[in-house]
């Protein structure tokens, strides 16, 4: 008796009706084995949409991502129900998500933001060690040799300054809180009020300060110094953002 021939699987291929999207970009950093894939799918779904990679009002299809990432569909509607959570995507009356334009939620962010780091600088005052205030030392220095058009360098030493000061305070929910919101501002298109000299010089001299407060190890003055420091950059970011907006205009 002749044995039938099996059909090739195709669960991973793409139905001729779904249409290319900028999912597509997802190819680039497929899920490798080993964690958890629901894990690895969500935070490559939630760096690529905040990096706007994935822009507002992509289609989030589960055979595209599925495909896009490889692997099953089932990591990767575990993903999409965690990001809703996070209010990154939502769902469609007609079925299926959708990108939101978290850029519209900035105010409401970057507050959150400030009050988490101006409480992380605070512990950090009476909590940093002497190596943790000889690294802090370093990134300032390092910064202060940086030309201001060497905009990577200048936003990874930024990054790595505030991260390192949330790290002192000693508290590991504190530091992923603010790891989690300090993503939304790795946003290129956020970026724009880094690449600019009086910027950079701003920011070093407000670094310069924080780091003295902490060497007094005054929380009062640290948490005031941060604040004002948040305020300061998320003004800028606003008064670009409006200058670019006019000029699409």
């Amino acid at each position: 008796m002749q044995k039938k021939a099996q059909k090739p699987r195709s669960s991973r291929a793409i139905p001729p009706d779904v249409k290319p999207t900028s999912i597509g970009r997802l190819a680039r950093s497929p899920v490798e084995r080993g964690p958890r894939a629901a894990d690895q799918v969500y935070r490559s779904l939630r760096r690529s949409i905040i990096m706007g990679e994935l822009t507002p009002g992509t289609r989030l299809r589960e055979v595209e991502v599925a495909m896009a990432l490889r692997v099953s569909r089932t990591p990767v509607r575990e993903a999409v129900s965690r990001l809703i959570g996070d209010r990154l995507v939502r769902e469609l009356p007609t079925g299926g998500v959708e990108v939101v334009d978290a850029s519209a939620e900035i105010f409401e962010i970057f507050h959150i933001r400030e009050a988490l780091e101006g409480c992380a600088a605070r512990l950090a005052a009476t909590r940093i060690t002497d190596d943790e205030l000889a690294k802090l030392d370093r990134l300032t220095e390092e910064a202060a040799h940086f030309h201001y058009s060497a905009v990577d360098d200048r936003l990874r030493n930024n990054n790595e300054f505030h991260l390192s000061i949330a790290k002192a305070s000693g508290s590991q929910r504190l530091l992923d809180m603010i790891g989690g919101f300090r993503e939304f501002f790795m946003n290129v298109e956020w970026q724009d009020s880094h690449d600019q000299k009086r910027s950079a010089q701003q920011s070093l001299h407000d670094h310069r300060e924080i780091l003295a407060a902490l060497h007094a190890r005054s929380g009062d003055r640290v948490e005031q110094l941060v604040r004002q420091h948040l305020r300061r950059v998320y003004a800028k970011l606003l008064a670009d953002r409006g200058k670019a907006q006019m000029k699409r205009a």
